[in-house]
């Protein structure tokens, strides 16, 4: 292969290579001169300063098991920069990978950005070609060993990596190589800017990390309990820690929190928190911390607020109250008391006792119910329901079931009850559904009918329901287990600055985070106890309810009726996470279905186990007869089903019925005859 024209482009270095990428001259990584290219069987792109300050990012293929990681890769960079791509040389290589080739102020040598662990497969294949080739020599025991040893020091697959001073990468015209975007006199240069987003990217893919620990000229005696640094582990709040010190929230994925570093505003992220490994790690070289390091929260204290000083930092947390107490040497000395206690807001040295209660604090309430004008709950627009729940201001209701009664979607349509009927509005979180289910579902609610198909509701049905929607429901954007109970209760505090809403939806409770950092000690007992207090506190101190949806423990799951067929509704005491929920909870039901009976699967059971104040209405439902709804096939909405006769009711129809001169008047078309949800002949129901 004759490669001569290439000596003609000026600022830049080739040299001959051979096919296995071995360079064939020596000396290569200073020579300046013009190597001999004739005949040779590949050339190779010297990176570095003898190429201008050329630098190439070279994405391996054939090592991303996803087969997504270049895609993934250009559209963050374009989401951040949406010319730069545009601007850079591009190579696809021989294995099916490519080279992004790019010059700039700034390079380095080369950089390992992404990495993954090497998969037993692929241990089982180095260790395979080790032995083949060893085992040419004769000596079976030999090539075991070394096979062996091979396959326990392959750890590690590099995903992206750069070519940058001292490196170089095979090039066009070798065989396999192709320039796909741009060419050699096209190579323009970036800002240090732009490259760092090309590696701070890169890093993201990345899958292992060096922990950082203390280090050894900084380590102390062990000492009994627990240390300062361990205790902050388990207790600190590293996502403030960082907020605290500049660092900003950009977003969450999965379990980690992406944060920009500060003064960064050229990117989308710079670093993540992974609350499950605990572990803090950045994608940038412009901060405090290395890149390809996990940082324990310890570390990240260690870093941002003592200078890197571990040892320094061990005495500070300790301060803090981190760490067991020491105990003197000294017996007559009475021990210290513990520091690592709850905190009270009431102090016992000024003059306020406004925390105990006088007659004007209760006078109103036992007059109204002299009078008899205690003012009752509200309906629900279901005269069987009504008997035992009713809707009530500022109450915490918690509902439990087993997996896939319903929960969600009998719970979604009572507050859309709350809505037409009261005018209530409410902020959602629903982990397990996503927005569009959660829209698509109450808009389908408000008429009865489907959003696509033959009987599907019409474009102004379509667009007066979503209004009516989007005005009394505010949905809280879910990511899986990132947050806590707190979370939730500091996003109504701030929305409820915005306006008034009448309650909060948790959807489910057990899929927010258990995070006992803020906390003492507690078990994860004390902690659900003390979320469950807070909660309820919050909501009697603002009139603001609560309706949250409880998982059913697992033994109750399997509980059968007496022929062992379908399950039993669970009890209040069934409830994931123990009798401390209902316990605390104002009104408490359990959301049954018999999944799987052939008549009956689309009977919705609604068992009332607790009403605290019956005053105002509302009672506890007979064991076996627990108030039943059936649902319309297509999952549109809900009637009474009535073992005794009667007339069933439909509430939301009912509504509709009352209200037909205010929908007259926006010009809605009106349901001609017996007004019907949508039907359809597939059985199939949406849980």
């Amino acid at each position: 292969m004759n490669c001569e024209n290439l000596l003609d482009l000026e600022g830049m270095q080739f040299m001959p290579v051979k096919n296995n990428k071995q360079p064939i001259v020596k000396g290569w990584q200073t020579y300046n001169g013009k190597h001999d290219l004739k005949n040779c069987e590949a050339v190779g792109l010297v990176c570095g300063s003898l190429s201008g300050g050329l630098e190439v990012i070279d994405v391996d293929s054939k090592y991303d098991l996803s087969g997504t990681l270049f895609e993934s890769y250009k559209r963050l960079i374009h989401s951040i920069n949406p010319t730069l791509l545009n601007r850079l040389v591009v190579q696809k290589t021989k294995g099916g990978g490519f080279h992004l080739i790019y010059r700039c102020a700034t390079i380095a040598g080369n950089l390992k950005l992404a990495n993954r662990p090497t998969t037993e497969e692929e241990r089982q294949e180095t260790y395979n070609k080790t032995y083949q080739a060893e085992i040419l020599n004769g000596d079976d025991a030999a090539a075991v060993a070394k096979a062996k040893k091979a396959s326990l020091n392959d750890k590690v697959r590099v995903l992206l990596e750069t070519r940058g001073q001292g490196g170089f990468i095979m090039c066009f015209p070798s065989k396999g190589y192709e320039i796909i975007h741009g060419d050699y006199y096209s190579i323009t240069e970036i800002t240090p800017d732009e490259r760092e987003t090309l590696h701070g990217i890169a890093r993201q893919f990345n899958q292992i990390f060096d922990e950082v620990n203390v280090p050894k000229s900084q380590q102390k005696a062990k000492t009994k309990g627990l240390s300062a640094f361990e205790d902050y582990n388990d207790r600190g709040d590293v996502v403030a820690l960082l907020e605290n010190n500049g660092w900003k929230v950009v977003g969450q994925k999965g379990q980690k929190t992406i944060f920009l570093r500060p003064g960064q505003t050229t990117a989308q992220s710079s670093g993540n928190y992974d609350h499950e490994r605990k572990w803090f790690s950045v994608f940038t070289t412009s901060t405090e911390f290395e890149p390809e390091h996990a940082y324990l929260p310890y570390a990240v204290f260690a870093v941002l607020e003592c200078n890197k000083d571990f040892s320094v930092a061990s005495r500070k947390l300790y301060d803090m109250g981190y760490g067991d107490r020491e105990e003197t040497a000294s017996k007559e000395k009475e021990k210290a008391p513990s520091t690592r206690q709850i905190p009270s807001r009431i102090s016992t040295e000024d003059d306020d006792y406004s925390f105990l209660a006088k007659p004007e604090d209760y006078n109103d309430y036992l007059q109204q119910v002299r009078d008899g004008t205690l003012p009752m709950g509200l309906t629900t627009g279901s005269p069987a329901l009504d008997e035992h729940f009713l809707f009530k201001e500022g109450n915490l209701v918690m509902v439990n079931g087993t997996d896939n009664v319903g929960k969600s979607v009998f719970m979604w349509w009572l507050m859309m009850i709350a809505a037409m009927y009261h005018g209530w509005k409410g902020i959602v979180f629903s982990s397990e559904n996503t927005l569009g289910s959660f829209m698509r579902k109450m808009i389908q609610f408000y008429w009865g009918k489907n959003l696509h198909g033959q009987y599907a509701m019409s474009q102004t049905e379509y667009e007066i329901a979503k209004a009516f929607v989007e005005k009394h429901f505010t949905l809280i954007k879910a990511q899986e287990d990132l947050y806590n109970y707190k979370d939730i209760i500091n996003m109504v505090k701030k929305t409820l600055k915005r306006e008034k809403y009448h309650y909060g939806l948790i959807d489910p409770y057990n899929s927010l985070k258990i995070d006992l950092s803020g906390f003492s000690k507690l078990s994860t007992h004390e902690y659900h106890y003390e979320a469950a207090s807070e909660i309820k506190s919050f909501g009697q101190k603002n009139k603001f309810g609560w309706f949250i949806n409880m998982h059913a423990i697992t033994a109750a799951a399997r509980a059968k009726d007496g022929e062992k067929k379908y399950p039993v509704a669970p009890g209040k005491a069934d409830t994931e996470g123990g009798q401390k929920f209902p316990n605390k909870a104002d009104d408490f039901m359990t959301v049954h279905r018999l999944v799987g009976h052939p008549t009956e699967y689309m009977v919705t059971e609604i068992h009332v186990r607790k009403i605290k104040e019956t005053d105002t209405g509302g009672r506890v439902t007979p064991i076996e007869s627990p108030v039943k709804f059936e649902m319309y096939k297509g999952g549109c909405g809900f009637f009474e089903r009535l073992e005794m006769g009667g007339n069933p009711v439909d509430p939301i129809q009912s509504w509709h019925n009352k209200n037909k001169p205010v929908q007259e008047e926006l010009r809605m078309p009106l349901p001609s005859g017996s007004w019907k949800p949508y039907k359809d002949d597939t059985g199939d129901v949406e849980f």
